[in-house]
């Protein structure tokens, strides 16, 4: 059985069968909302609006009632015959326990109104090793949640991101997690992360050290096998910013303006139905150019490009990841050797590699597809 995120929602594989598991508390929390919306609806349309001194960009914040919410879960483990899972809305942060197997409802783990949780690993010993966040858009630090004890405590701090948190299968005290540093300019502003690097976190004797790093590579998604093999995937870093060409410097304020008449134009679509500009492209082809374009951690990917150039690399199941996010394993004696190109995200189960490029979840049984799964594990 392995899992895996795909387009915000829990997935199962299991003998090149997928099922999707649904989420009770995100669909409870949905429907509130459009329950919420579909009764503040007069305040925000017709005479309503005019009444209550709304305006069209009041509508547009507020939102379609019959709107289909997006609440993307953004990690999942297992403890037990249960999953547990973390999910964010609006007004809360939450890691809750559902079944694979049964129709149990899903339950509360832990909540807080300020955290913000992200990728998860929960150990033997039940203790919930999550990246989150107090509010902060880029910062995030690793935390434990003593599940049998409901204790909460933060390991990490400072102005970093640190994600993807994994206890180590060999020494049950070490933490593996990978971590960005946070840059910003004269003002203060965040400007862009630093090369990901890699840490192992000793949370008995508080002990800390950076064993993977470098400038012109980035490193993320450790794990550590029984054998004390180091699993990661390693990407080519390019600074956001890095260089600004004469043609950028020259094209800038057309691109301003570009994307002021966007902005309208969403405006008039939304009101109308029609577009400002009717002799322009087609709309369906412009969105569907759009998709071509992704964010996987921050990286813009653009799919159907890599998608060809692994096609014509010789890769049987091409996807959306580029061939410079290779899959790496470092033995106890500092031998490294590259498993595979193209990866996005990645689980060890009895010693085999399953990994997924975006497109395909690649097994020694073959392929599954699916679409955009990034974070794999294995139950």
């Amino acid at each position: 059985m392995i899992l895996f995120l795909s387009e915000g929602r829990i997935n199962i594989l299991q003998e090149s069968t997928t099922r999707a598991l649904e989420c009770e508390i995100a669909e409870k929390y949905k429907e509130r909302t459009r329950e919420l919306r579909r009764k503040n609806e007069w305040k925000n349309s017709g005479s309503g609006a005019t009444f209550m001194g709304s305006s069209m960009f009041t509508g547009v914040f507020m939102g379609n009632p019959d709107m289909d919410m997006k609440l993307p879960i953004t990690g999942v483990s297992r403890h037990g015959e249960r999953l547990i899972y973390a999910l964010n809305t609006e007004s809360s942060g939450g890691m809750y326990f559902t079944s694979p197997d049964t129709d149990e409802q899903d339950t509360h783990v832990y909540v807080n109104a300020v955290a913000r949780f992200f990728e998860l690993d929960v150990n033997d010993a039940g203790i919930v090793a999550v990246s989150c966040s107090d509010g902060n858009y880029f910062e995030r630090h690793i935390s434990l949640f003593d599940i049998e004890k409901n204790n909460f405590h933060n390991l990490t701090d400072g102005e970093c991101s640190d994600c993807n948190p994994h206890w180590s299968r060999k020494d049950k005290n070490v933490l593996l997690y990978d971590s960005a540093g946070i840059g910003r300019d004269g003002h203060g502003n965040f400007a862009a992360f630093g090369p990901r690097s890699i840490y192992r976190l000793n949370t008995k004797t508080g002990d800390l050290d950076e064993i993977l790093s470098g400038e012109k590579f980035e490193y993320t998604n450790p794990f550590e096998d029984a054998d004390g093999s180091l699993y990661f995937i390693r990407r080519m870093y390019k600074p956001v910013g890095e260089t600004m060409s004469l043609k950028d410097i020259i094209l800038a304020p057309f691109r301003v303006l570009r994307a002021i008449g966007s902005w309208f134009n969403f405006f008039s679509i939304r009101y109308t139905g029609e577009p400002l500009n009717t002799a322009g492209a087609n709309p369906a082809k412009t969105a569907q150019k759009s998709q071509q374009q992704i964010f996987i951690d921050g990286n813009l990917i653009e799919s159907e490009k890599n998608m060809r150039l692994n096609a014509a690399a010789g890769d049987k199941y091409a996807g959306y990841a580029p061939r410079h996010w290779e899959l790496v394993v470092k033995s106890p004696d500092g031998q490294e050797k590259i498993l595979q190109k193209s990866v996005m995200g990645y689980c060890i189960t009895d010693g085999d590699v399953v990994y997924s490029n975006g497109k395909y979840i690649i097994t020694k049984n073959g392929a599954t597809k699916v679409h955009l799964a990034s974070k794999l594990k294995t139950p």
